[in-house]
């Protein structure tokens, strides 16, 4: 039985022909800028950020990846005591990031996520758009 394997020397992904409705022999070859943007997307999507906002790494770590991610963390109005309360504690957020990042990489990378680390880097809040006249 053969599974699909992918590894990251330096931030690259390789993958061998894996399980699916048709084996191929072959390799896929996944480039570096990709994987970048593919990390790069996730984690803005799972934070809540644009993406413009948030940097990424990844690297080999034992049998998965290890993935570095350095964000703001988006907060509710200050002024709203309800919205800050559901909101959490930055610690909670973070793990929360943690958990589903992980989640999700492994989902569509389709390896195991061995490790993700989450730095605080500011604050992040919801900006109203003006119009320009």
């Amino acid at each position: 039985m053969s599974s699909t394997q992918a590894s990251i020397p330096g931030s690259r992904v390789r993958a061998a022909a894996g399980e699916g409705p048709t084996t191929l022999p072959g390799r896929i070859e996944v480039r570096d800028k990709v994987v970048k943007k593919l990390l790069q997307h996730v984690a803005a999507t799972v934070v809540g950020v644009e993406s413009g906002r948030i940097s990424v790494s990844a690297a080999e770590h034992r049998d998965g990846i290890a993935v570095r991610i350095t964000t703001p963390l988006p907060i509710p109005p200050l002024d709203d005591p309800a919205a800050v309360a559901a909101a959490g504690s930055v610690t909670d957020v973070a793990a929360r990031i943690q958990h589903d990042v992980q989640d999700q990489l492994a989902r569509i990378l389709g390896q195991q996520v061995t490790r993700v680390d989450v730095t605080v880097d500011g604050a992040a809040t919801a900006t109203t758009r003006r119009r320009v006249r």
